[in-house]
């Protein structure tokens, strides 16, 4: 056990005494295996990692300590959203922040003086004083992502994921009544929410739709700009007034990448925002000295990419 361990257990120990916390020999063991991991814990794996080391507390009497130990701050409780509560160390003076695989829940551990920097910044820009904030980044992992099939359903994809449509299953039958709801082969879709059970929401062509899961399990996609070696990269919509940027391309449905390839649109194009309506929608842009107004659900579906010294 490293120093750090050594002395968080005495610190323990003497609030321990201090607030006569009953059975502290115990919790002192549990937390002497906890301090053994580097990892995320959920109560359940600190329970097996205890059965490994001979001792056979009852579920309920470590779930309690882990709250007496987050509580006295030796343990930090983590609600990502994940199905349970995960713990990790707390060490004084050490901050970090998080990347979370929404399929295999996978958690990282990121530090960055820059991002750290920025957000004090901000802060102070806004005139607020922080006094604690976390990040937590939700996505695929590298390793999910690489055991993905090419072609998957929607039904798999995750919240907040964009995807392209490449084919429906199931005959005309299935193309025809999706046709009717605007979709087609090649749009591309923002899942805004898929629970596991019931329908999944679609954001679409700037409206919300609701898909059966028996439905979606008949639409396979491949992830938004993963064909042909591209990257989901920044959208449009993202920017602020002043900033600009060159497009990478357009998604959406077939007509709305028309429309917009017509308005001149177009791959390396430089595009410029002059401002945003009152409400922040619509927003007005400069493209080829043009004035053009666009839905900020419409600039959502342009993926753009900042240009270099302009990058605030």
């Amino acid at each position: 056990m490293n120093t750090i361990h050594q002395q968080e257990m005495e610190q323990l120990r003497v609030l321990f005494r201090q607030e006569a916390i009953d059975r502290a020999g115990d919790r002192i063991r549990i937390l002497e295996v906890f301090l053994d991991t580097e990892e995320h814990v959920t109560c359940a794996e600190l329970i097996a990692l205890l059965n490994k080391k001979d001792y056979d507390f009852e579920p309920d009497f470590v779930r309690e300590t882990l709250k007496l130990l987050a509580c006295y701050g030796f343990v930090q409780e983590n609600k990502f959203e994940l199905e349970e509560s995960t713990y990790e160390h707390r060490h004084l003076g050490y901050h970090h922040d998080h990347l979370i695989c929404t399929r295999c829940q996978k958690i990282v551990e990121f530090e960055d003086d820059d991002l750290e920097a920025l957000q004090l910044q901000i802060a102070s820009q806004y005139g607020f004083h922080m006094l604690q904030h976390k990040m937590e980044i939700y996505g695929l992992c590298s390793d999910c992502i690489n055991k993905r099939e090419p072609l998957v359903s929607i039904a798999s994809a995750r919240e907040g994921e964009w995807v392209q449509i490449k084919e429906f299953l199931g005959g005309s039958g299935i193309q025809n009544r999706l046709a009717s709801l605007g979709i087609r082969v090649g749009d591309e879709v923002e899942l805004l929410t898929n629970s596991g059970k019931g329908p999944l929401v679609l954001a679409h062509n700037c409206s919300r739709l609701a898909v059966g899961r028996g439905i979606a399990k008949k639409i396979m996609i491949i992830p938004g700009g993963k064909e042909k070696g591209q990257t989901p990269g920044l959208r449009l919509s993202r920017l602020k007034e002043g900033q600009k940027a060159t497009i990478v391309r357009v998604g959406g449905t077939s007509a709305f990448r028309r429309r917009l390839m017509e308005m001149g649109f177009l791959k390396g194009t430089e595009i410029q925002i002059e401002k945003y309506a009152p409400l922040q929608d619509p927003m007005e842009l400069i493209l080829k000295g043009y004035h053009i107004s666009l839905r900020v659900c419409e600039a959502s579906q342009i993926v753009v990419k900042k240009v270099q010294g302009n990058q605030t």
